[in-house]
């Protein structure tokens, strides 16, 4: 968030202690997953300042998963879609203006392309802005459920933020919105 994109890209030389456990366990992983042990670092340390800093800024807490698909299971639908509409999207709203000073949609939007680094392998945005056309997808790994409460804030989301009702498409592991926008009544 802070910085450039050259800033961003521009790297020092800093020499790091590890303790020998630390550094064995760090290279293992580095190993698995296929990178140095200088990108593994980084990645761990990058996560931290991105996302795992801020959630902790905000009160996120952990909750084991099999818990927290079986919360999902024992709730209506209806119940998921409050949830959805009712705190999901104000949860992204108040993040926005938590982190950013401003929850403006543009700001709202970096909040959801930033889930992405919660756990890339189970929550994942793709957001696609193209005159006017919005296209906004957001992948998970926690069932139809799950899809039901994401649909639900995104629908609020945009009607809120830019005042057109979009068109939304759901499956298991996915939610789709696209919308327009008209630059004339509204400038994002």
């Amino acid at each position: 968030m802070a910085g450039t994109e050259a800033e961003k890209r521009k790297t020092v030389v800093k020499t790091l202690r590890f303790p020998e456990s630390l550094a064995h366990t760090l290279e293992k992983e580095a190993v698995e997953a296929g990178i140095n042990f200088n990108a593994m670092a980084n990645s761990i340390i990058s996560e931290h300042f991105d996302w795992d800093k801020k959630v902790k800024e905000f009160g996120f807490i952990s909750f084991p998963r099999p818990i927290f698909l079986k919360v999902l299971e024992e709730l209506d639908n209806e119940a998921l879609a409050r949830i959805g509409r009712d705190y999901l999207a104000a949860t992204w709203r108040e993040m926005a203006e938590f982190w950013f000073g401003v929850s403006s949609p543009e700001r709202i939007l970096d909040v959801l392309k930033l889930r992405s680094r919660l756990n890339p392998g189970r929550l994942r945005t793709r957001i696609v802005h193209e005159e006017g056309k919005y296209t906004i997808v957001l992948r998970h790994d926690f069932g139809e459920k799950w899809s039901i409460v994401e649909k639900s804030a995104l629908q609020e989301f945009v009607r809120k933020s830019f005042l057109v009702e979009p068109k939304v498409t759901i499956g298991e592991s996915v939610v789709t919105v696209r919308f327009t926008i008209n630059p004339r009544n509204l400038s994002v």
